[in-house]
């Protein structure tokens, strides 16, 4: 005889089975309930999206996204608004205003290289863009601290595209990218070792010779018809530090005191930062990519693999001199019998070619080893630049 109970399912028990199984129509009254019960719950307005997706209704879909997206952009909340506008992206490319909405989460995430493509895209691709917007998202951008001399020029150039005519606000935009110019170079000099030098005082028998124009000095007797001025020391001063004639003053150095670097990473800790920064530089999201390589660094069984990846987001991000100078440091380092010098050797020739150094690429390129992975493109390249000579 069986005893067991059965107990009733609740709407949201039938709701997820449903879900599980992949019946997304009948799941989809459930979650619009939800939804309509607490319309601020964005969270289950991008669930909600997913389901009417599912259940084939896309203008459903899309309509719900944009109420999640803009309920998170309101909240601040970058992250969710990355996740739910690329999803849009992808699904509802018609939807060119979400390329405006992405652009901005990255603006709040420091992500400044990924906000720039963003905007352009959204430029590109929207038709009835208005200037109120793209003057606010300008706005936005001078709000913030970019230094990267490519972005700066790169922001000047998208001011030109956009043929706004808007005379103030391309005064503000040229003043922000030459205050932002000005500040690193301030900055690198505040950096330096200030030294202070106090000049050491004349003895006392300087103070009987006369002045260029023949006047006695100061510091002198002098006599004057009936009255007699006379030097005199003062007690504190020739008592307690003794006369500034005798006694020679050292200079006084001021240094700034120099900033330490980060503490290294335990040893496989910096993995997970690698493996992230893999990901974001497949999906070019630069900035994302280089924050993660550089946490990755840290960890010393990871910095050379970590290196040559910040290398090319750097490169990527049209920033190739900082990429070769990352390079170089790195092959000061490591050991010169280490395997990886020949990846580096490689990618400093590839970069020196870029930079029209052919003499330094091709003396990059030809400390490549046999036998290494790179062997073959080295020679390759080599051919292409002896050819060009």
């Amino acid at each position: 005889m069986n005893f067991s109970i059965k107990t009733k399912k609740t709407p949201e028990i039938k709701a997820r089975l449903a879900l599980r199984a992949g019946k997304w129509k009948t799941a989809l009254p459930y979650y619009e309930e939800q939804v309509h019960a607490d319309e601020q719950d964005f969270a289950q307005w991008n669930l909600l999206g997913d389901i009417q997706y599912g259940s084939g209704d896309v203008n459903g879909a899309s309509v719900s996204w944009q109420r999640a997206l803009d309920g998170f952009a309101q909240e601040s909340l970058h992250e969710n608004v990355l996740g739910i506008g690329r999803k849009m992206v992808k699904r509802c490319p018609e939807e060119t205003g979400v390329h405006l909405v992405i652009s901005e989460a990255y603006l709040g995430l420091d992500y400044f290289a990924d906000a720039i493509s963003a905007f352009r895209s959204f430029t590109k691709l929207a038709k009835h863009a208005t200037s109120t917007e793209i003057k606010s998202w300008f706005r936005k951008v001078i709000s913030c601290e970019i230094r990267q001399p490519h972005l700066l020029e790169e922001l000047t150039q998208l001011l030109d595209e956009c043929k706004l005519e808007d005379i103030e606000l391309e005064r503000d935009l040229q003043a922000y990218v030459s205050r932002m110019q000005i500040q690193p170079e301030r900055e690198e000099a505040e950096e330096q070792p200030v030294m202070f030098e106090v000049p050491e005082q004349e003895t006392n028998s300087s103070a009987e010779q006369s002045d260029d124009d023949g006047m006695q000095s100061l510091d002198a007797d002098w006599n004057s018809g009936d009255i007699t001025f006379v030097q005199h020391d003062t007690p504190a001063y020739s008592q307690a530090n003794g006369s500034f004639g005798d006694t020679p003053v050292s200079p006084i150095e001021f240094e700034v005191p120099e900033t330490s670097e980060e503490e290294d990473l335990p040893a496989g800790q910096g993995k997970d930062h690698y493996d992230l920064g893999v990901v974001y530089a497949e999906m070019k999201l630069w900035d994302a990519a280089i924050t993660e390589f550089q946490t990755a660094r840290r960890d010393r069984t990871l910095r050379s693999k970590a290196t040559i990846e910040l290398a090319q987001c750097f490169k990527n991000s049209n920033d190739p001199h900082r990429a070769l100078r990352l390079l170089e440091e790195e092959t000061a380092v490591v050991d010169a019998e280490s395997d990886v010098q020949d990846e580096l050797n490689y990618h400093m020739g590839v970069l020196n070619e870029m930079l029209g150094n052919t003499d330094a690429a091709l003396s990059c390129l030809e400390r490549v080893g046999a036998g290494s992975g790179f062997e073959s493109d080295a020679a390759t390249l080599i051919s292409r630049l002896r050819a060009a000579q």
